[in-house]
């Protein structure tokens, strides 16, 4: 038992660079699943969070009538109230008001409104609001009739200072701005859109209820101040505590207290109309950016993980064979061959273990920091939420485990058919045949090393499916990100705002991971070529040749299947970006920049070159009289 152990510690030693690639290979695989796949739930999270503290309303009751919340009695906003808490539907409620400038206009009320006022939202707040209280970003709330806040700036917003003032026309006066506030309902950057013709609202005024009047002349030198009619009712829904934002959970729920409460008031206060967070512009913008993060996170792995457990599974194959010599003296010591299959499945696993422990943390740790700052383009973000949700990540990496694992048992099993002696001799050198390409007249007139090139292509069948292929998978990658790119940047600011800011990050971090991953794909393919192929480089310098034509007769193969990897990985990639892009409903394919094509063939090159000169050491150093060594 020992000694058996002992095997596997020099199994390890000895193929530790092979062990250490398979790791970072699946690291990165396993690292850039778990990170797409925990933004989407770090950002509702985070903003669900934000919306729990500010203790926003479940349900938004909205009066469509002129005189607000009242009934043919006249009784009012207390009666609505009273009515939802004896239900035990909701566990508060408080009215305010809210007008846009066009409804005024819409009614033909003269309100002496200035010609350049641009379109305005006015809120009259209660005093000691405590369901999505406004707070203070800048100043102080106002105390005084001729005092009002503003929101925060937001795009295309008009901009104020505390100490500014504005021209509201006749009823309303001049007002002094005293404060800059944030509504927590309106966490967006973007415009909200008025109640009548949908345009863009371009500034928000905060009155006290009690200042929030008009003054109306009843008969020539007399006047009454009359205070607008509550319009918006804010209600908390008893139970919603239990529900986390931005689940369907959480939805059906309102949705089920929304038409209990409808049952209880009736028609007795005039049509209602019943808005939940759903309707609620920024709400909205979140699920739906987030709705497109979780297609990405989930199309794209699918092609990472391809990749990664392709190159990783043909590593594993060519480690096992590479033993094969210690695998026929295990059977000939009489070791059973659950114990020898043991022993690199153990492999596999340690190598799969690191690699999902290692990417899972990296994954959820490090991809929400780098994307959700640009969040804040949009939104005005809250404190991001210390979500790890690994879910996502832990199913991919738990499957390329068992794919690999299933790989190696079935190599394994394959060399245990042989006979001790078959496997105690080294596998001789795979024997050259003549080619189809030899049967072109353009054959005769190419020099030798091309010759010689193609040959070995066409040799070793299997290095160029797997080299041509896993330079394919990260050029489509690649392309991908820089095509999403592409289309975000050409999307109609109206119809998508703020989504090119969002997505672009993430494209970005799909150009970083596939080139990494290329760079790792090429020098672990390049690395086991050149492990096998030790005696013809041996026999090329022996023969006198130089380093240049020595390297250049392993480089030329890598040049060779890298540019068809990148013929066929571009169209590949076209293909993702047509699937990726009616899924997410927005752009075209025609929106990619020729450029973008150019660019992505430079940079791959750029990688393979780059990968070649990290190998470029090892050919040199190959031991002659090692690999010369004969294999009868």
């Amino acid at each position: 038992m020992h000694s058996y152990f002992l095997t596997i510690t020099r199994s390890i030693r000895t193929n530790i660079s092979k062990l250490f690639s398979i790791v970072v290979i699946m690291l990165l695989g396993i690292a850039f699943v778990s990170g797409l796949g925990t933004i989407s739930p770090m950002i509702q999270t985070s903003f669900g969070n934000e919306l729990r503290r500010e203790n926003a309303p479940d349900l938004i009751l909205k009066s469509s009538s002129d005189t607000g919340f009242q009934d043919e009695d006249g009784d009012g906003i207390l009666d609505i109230v009273d009515d939802l808490l004896q239900s035990r539907i909701a566990t508060s409620a408080e009215g305010l008001t809210m007008l846009d400038s066009s409804v005024f206009e819409s009614m033909d009320y003269d309100m002496g409104f200035p010609e350049d006022m641009p379109l305005t939202r006015f809120y009259g707040i209660p005093d000691g609001m405590t369901i999505a209280p406004i707070s203070i970003v800048e100043g102080r709330m106002p105390v005084k009739s001729n005092e009002v806040v503003v929101e925060r700036a937001r795009l295309d917003m008009v901009q104020y200072s505390v100490g500014d003032t504005i021209d509201l026309g006749d009823v309303f006066g001049t007002k002094t701005v005293v404060g800059i506030v944030a509504n927590p309902l309106n966490f967006s950057r973007y415009e909200e859109l008025d109640l009548i013709n949908l345009e863009e609202i371009k500034q928000i005024i905060y009155m006290r209820s009690q200042d929030f009047v008009m003054t109306v002349e009843i008969i020539p030198g007399v006047t009454l101040d009359v205070s607008f009619p509550t319009t918006d009712l804010y209600v908390t829904l008893r139970g919603s505590s239990e529900y986390s934002y931005f689940t369907d959970g959480y939805n059906d729920f309102v949705k089920e207290c929304q038409e209990s409460i409808a049952s209880v008031l009736g028609d007795k206060y005039g049509e209602i109309h019943y808005l939940t967070l759903e309707e609620n512009m920024s709400y909205a913008y979140i699920v739906n950016y987030t709705g497109k993060i979780d297609i990405i996170a989930l199309l794209f792995p699918i092609f990472f993980i391809a990749v990664s457990a392709l190159v990783v599974s043909t590593t594993m194959t060519r480690m096992v064979e590479e033993e094969r010599n210690i695998i026929g003296c295990y059977r000939s010591l009489g070791v059973p061959d659950s114990k020898i299959k043991l022993k690199y499945l153990l492999l596999s696993l340690i190598c799969g273990v690191i690699s999902l422990v290692v990417g899972t943390i990296v994954g959820v740790y490090s991809l929400p920091l780098a994307i959700y700052p640009a969040f804040e383009t949009t939104f005005f973000c809250p404190e991001m939420a210390n979500l790890m949700n690994p879910a996502f990540g832990l199913v991919c990496g738990i499957l390329m485990i068992l794919i690999v694992l299933l790989v190696t048992y079935r190599v394994v099993r394959k060399f245990l058919k042989s006979s001790p002696a078959e496997l105690l001799q080294p596998l001789a050198p795979k024997a050259g045949k003549k080619i189809l390409f030899e049967r072109i007249p353009l054959w005769k007139i190419l020099p030798f090393r091309y010759k010689s090139t193609i040959r070995n292509l066409c040799r070793y069948k299997k290095n160029l499916i797997m080299t041509v292929l896993s330079v394919a998978g990260s050029t489509a990658l690649v392309f991908c990100g820089f095509a999403i790119i592409d289309v975000a940047n050409s999307l109609p600011p109206l119809d998508y705002p703020g989504l090119s800011d969002t997505i672009v990050p993430i494209a970005i971090i799909i150009i970083v991971f596939a080139l990494f991953l290329s760079i790792f794909v090429v020098y672990n393919l390049t690395n086991l070529n050149i492990g096998e192929r030790k005696r013809e480089i041996a026999t090329l310098m022996v023969l006198g040749y130089h380093n240049k034509e020595v390297v250049m007769y392993i480089y030329r193969e890598i040049m060779i299947m890298a540019g068809l990897g990148l013929l066929v990985g571009l169209p590949v990639g076209v293909l993702i970006m047509y699937i990726v892009l009616l899924l997410l409903d927005f752009g075209s394919v025609a929106s990619i920049l020729v450029g973008t094509y150019f660019l992505t063939i430079a940079l791959v090159l750029a990688f393979i070159l780059l990968t070649d000169a990290l190998l470029l050491r090892k050919i040199l150093k190959v031991d002659m009289s090692t690999s010369l060594k004969s294999v009868d």
